[in-house]
């Protein structure tokens, strides 16, 4: 008798399935035709393209020829692009070290201890991620300048002569950090406002147990709120490295990977190779480069974070 009832109720069951419309249907594929002719003009098209064409030798001009992994052979033998590769991984390392724990510093400060001057201090920490880069890369020019920056010139007025003789972005080895400098100043206003709200998204009553237990100030920081948001200082981490192994527009707009390579990324080598040098070839394969520098990390980031969140 249970197997009859199962069978009548499966029975009634596909009676009741809506047949198939098929001018849904349609109206469904014709909606979603122009995002999946978008992704696959100006996504999916260039990033075969950038493959293909990183396996050639060309100069836009000319046609191209196949060269194989030349173009790959070529970069790895090249100072140019080692000291590239070095820096961009440098710079993923220190801006997870530095910017992160900086952000979450400020983050906790404008929400714990809220007042009449704190509250300006948001916007404020978030203007320089609004500035266009070209700003913002002005701006460091202007005080890193070493012949009429600000550091520069209140060295001199104050007659620290020793400090008033340093070349911040001609100096190879000082002009890493001093571009670094601005990329923190620039770079970290993003981490602020999303850990503020996530911070601010913790609930009151967690916030007053722990006050209740005596975990106050920064002990609340440590134990209560920095597991909260281990999500996101996961995410921002990823951020970080995958802008890192990208970033471009300050070294070039303040130093053009100067002096030497001392700044050289491999955005810049891609923008040279490309742009000025007329090696498309090149340009492609660090772009490729790229692309699967930051697949790698990032699937190694979400790869480790599942495990981590099934033991």
């Amino acid at each position: 008798m249970g197997d009859i009832a199962d069978a009548g109720l499966h029975g009634v069951a596909r009676s009741h399935r809506r047949p198939i419309d098929a001018s849904r249907v349609v109206f469904i594929s014709v909606m979603l035709l122009p995002a999946l002719l978008f992704l696959f003009l100006f996504m999916y098209y260039p990033i075969v393209e950038t493959f293909r064409l990183s396996l050639m030798k060309s100069t836009g001009l000319s046609v191209p020829v196949f060269f194989g992994l030349g173009n790959y052979s070529r970069l790895f033998h090249s100072e140019e692009f080692l000291a590239g590769l070095l820096h961009v991984f440098q710079w993923a390392f220190f801006s997870v070290i530095i910017q992160i724990p900086l952000a979450f510093f400020v983050a906790f400060s404008l929400t714990h201890y809220r007042n009449s001057v704190t509250r300006p201090l948001r916007a404020i920490y978030y203007l320089a991620n609004v500035l266009p880069s070209a700003i913002t890369a002005m701006i460091g020019m202007y005080i890193f300048s070493g012949t009429s920056g600000v550091i520069t010139t209140l060295a001199t007025r104050l007659h620290f002569t020793w400090l008033a003789s340093i070349d911040w972005l001609g100096n190879k080895n000082l002009a890493f950090w001093s571009v670094f400098a601005v990329a923190t100043w620039t770079y970290t206003g993003f981490p602020i406002v999303y850990l503020m709200a996530r911070i601010e998204q913790i609930p009151a009553e967690i916030r007053e147990a722990a006050q209740l237990d005596g975990a106050g100030g920064w002990s609340y920081a440590r134990h209560i709120v920095l597991p909260i948001c281990a999500y996101p200082l996961r995410i921002l981490a990823v951020l970080c490295t995958v802008g890192s192994l990208k970033l471009f527009d300050l070294p070039q707009l303040m130093t053009y990977g100067g002096p030497g390579n001392a700044t050289k990324t491999l955005g810049t080598i891609l923008y040279q190779q490309g742009f000025r040098n007329w090696q498309y070839g090149s340009a492609a394969a660090v772009g490729v480069i790229i692309l699967l520098l930051s697949l790698a990390f990032t699937i190694a980031q979400f790869t480790w974070q599942s495990r981590e969140g099934r033991s």
